[in-house]
């Protein structure tokens, strides 16, 4: 269930951390701040690290795609850092407040492209254009024989396709998700290492375009617009295939144990899409999400969302 805050954030007196600049992966601006230790809000964890995540310089709304994601996360069941609204009152920056996602007194946190670029010497880290679900699957077969993983790795890469061809995300690359290490687990736990939530979300939702541009696109264009999009991984260098829905159903024709956990992933309606954006419209920061950026953004969702009731259909 998500979690909901009622007022925006302000986090012009939270605590910054020191050491954020020892993880600078991404392309936008981030900042990394504590909670204080009595919130203002019961949805955040007294002193734990948040991620306060701008937009991109060109998009000054992009953050609350972040912010959506999470929310449509939350209707799918899959595990997404949660993501709010906040401001920093002293500078008027407007980003997504995300949770950290893992403890780091207890907990190690390992890129998968740490990992690949070990395994494959020629993985091009730098474009991630070798990034594909083989090699992939290479690497967490591996952590379940020698790490302790026991998560299903099929179903985890499962659902992060079905969440990205929702939200249109074409940015999973080899450092948007990874492995989570315990040091020192408790001793009734087998679990060594577990797979990462779906974090870094906000390259989606049709962010790039701008509001008014789009607001006279036909059902055709938006249908188009949606079938170009393309996930970060391919399914292998063999079968190099990337379309968001393309690529979600070879996967569950390769794993077709898969697809009844699809199914009943998708038991929602177009209307909590929109109960979403209403909830979300009624905060009142400088960039707020205007009216026009949410009906694009219903748009899309209720166009990928048919889309993806026709393909499951189709392979029942």
């Amino acid at each position: 269930m998500a979690l909901i805050q009622e007022s925006v954030f302000d986090v012009a007196e939270w605590r910054e951390d020191p050491e954020f600049a020892v993880f600078p992966q991404g392309a936008r601006a981030k900042d990394a701040v504590f909670a204080p230790l009595q919130p203002e809000s019961d949805v955040l964890v007294p002193a734990k690290r948040y991620l306060f995540k701008h937009s991109r310089g060109s998009y000054r709304d992009q953050f609350w795609a972040e912010i959506v994601a999470y929310r449509i996360g939350c209707l799918l069941g899959v595990n997404v850092p949660p993501a709010f609204a906040a401001v920093n009152s002293r500078t008027q920056v407007c980003a997504a407040l995300i949770e950290w996602f893992y403890e780091d007194d207890h907990e190690r946190f390992v890129l998968a492209g740490d990992f690949l670029q070990q395994i494959f010497p020629e993985f091009d880290r730098d474009k991630g254009e070798m990034h594909n679900l083989q090699h992939n699957g290479h690497l967490l077969r591996a952590l379940q024989t020698n790490a302790g993983l026991k998560q299903s790795w099929r179903r985890w890469w499962t659902e992060a396709l079905l969440f990205d061809a929702l939200i249109g995300n074409s940015d999973r690359h080899q450092d948007n998700w990874g492995v989570i290490f315990a040091f020192q687990p408790p001793p009734e736990l087998e679990i060594k290492c577990r797979l990462s939530p779906l974090f870094d979300n906000g390259t989606s939702l049709g962010h790039e375009r701008f509001p008014d541009r789009v607001a006279n696109w036909s059902d055709q264009r938006i249908s188009q617009y949606i079938e170009r999009g393309t996930h970060h991984a391919m399914w292998s260098l063999a079968e190099p295939i990337t379309g968001h829905f393309a690529l979600l159903e070879h996967a569950l024709r390769v794993w077709r144990q898969a697809l009844p956990h699809v199914v009943s992933r998708l038991t929602f309606t177009v209307a909590d899409f929109e109960r979403i954006l209403v909830d979300l419209r009624r905060l009142d920061l400088p960039v707020p999400l205007e009216e026009p950026r949410a009906k694009f953004m219903l748009r899309l969702l209720t166009h990928r969302y048919n889309r993806l009731l026709r393909l499951v259909d189709s392979l029942q």
